[in-house]
């Protein structure tokens, strides 16, 4: 089979294009951004039908291949982390508006899962130092792996429960895209997302339980001029907001590309 044939058979799972064109770049194990040139190359059957069997399964473009771009730059991902997701990138468009001319930050990504916040805000700043905390070993292991990638230093790693932890220091920057679901929104989902770990995508308190833990902690996270920059589902700016002014904080919101309400800064008055 060819590359264009399976780009019509990836189709006919609803995807899009380019992640056709990922997953055929990946069979051919070259740059993404050659694929153009390889629409007439040959795929391995076995290799075709592997994949095909995996898309009928709903397990994520992402997860076949391995990788996923995030803010330019590809990461390591697997069934372990949560797969980057561009609307994200809004959360480090903010932190780059107030913090860009900044240096020697302490920066800590709290549910850093494959470190893809927390690494690519480190690599847009300048001579920062970052902590990456995820419940999760195995997350911590695929955050290792890119840091290694990107050749990263300077970087602690603490395998721990946020909802109990109690940090040692304080933070410029506090990045956190916590998990956020309600259990009921869950059973929605489509296949595809409920292939991603669970614990990195649902939460109690109807998707609050991370929010309200984290600022009620405001004051040992962060300094006295830092901020919290979180993501946040559609529909909980409100509720988020409430939370940081119950804390006597003050918040804003940012929408993505779609306009839904995204991020949430939060700050001392």
């Amino acid at each position: 089979m060819v590359v264009n044939e399976f780009l019509k058979e990836v189709k006919k799972f609803g995807l899009p294009l380019s992640h056709g064109l990922d997953i055929a770049s990946y069979l051919l194990d070259i740059n993404y951004n050659d694929i153009g040139s390889y629409y007439n190359a040959v795929l391995e059957e076995n290799k075709v039908e592997i994949v095909l069997e995996k898309l009928k399964q709903h397990i994520p473009t992402a997860y076949i291949t391995g990788r996923k771009e995030f803010y330019g730059r590809e990461f390591i991902v697997n069934e372990d982390v949560l797969i980057p997701r561009v609307e994200t990138e809004i959360l480090i468009d903010e932190v780059l508006k107030k913090y860009k001319d900044g240096s020697n930050l302490e920066i800590i990504d709290i549910c850093s899962g494959s470190g893809a916040i927390g690494l690519t805000v480190m690599q847009e700043l300048n001579n920062c130092h970052l902590t990456l905390l995820d419940i999760s070993q195995k997350a911590i292991e695929i955050s290792k792996k890119n840091a290694d990638k990107f050749n990263l230093k300077n970087i602690k790693y603490i395998c721990s429960d946020i909802l109990l932890y109690t940090t040692a220091k304080k933070y410029d920057i506090v990045l956190c895209n916590p998990p956020y679901i309600s259990y009921d929104e869950y059973e929605g989902l489509q296949e595809e997302v409920k292939y991603e770990p669970k614990n990195a995508l649902v939460a109690d308190d109807n998707g609050l339980i991370f929010y309200k833990n984290i600022l009620s902690k405001f004051s040992l996270l962060c300094k006295s001029n830092g901020a919290v920059f979180f993501e946040i589902g559609a529909n909980q700016a409100d509720s988020v907001m409430g939370i940081a002014k119950v804390n006597n904080l003050m918040a804003e919101c940012v929408k993505d590309y779609s306009l839904n309400n995204r991020v949430i800064i939060v700050y001392n008055k």
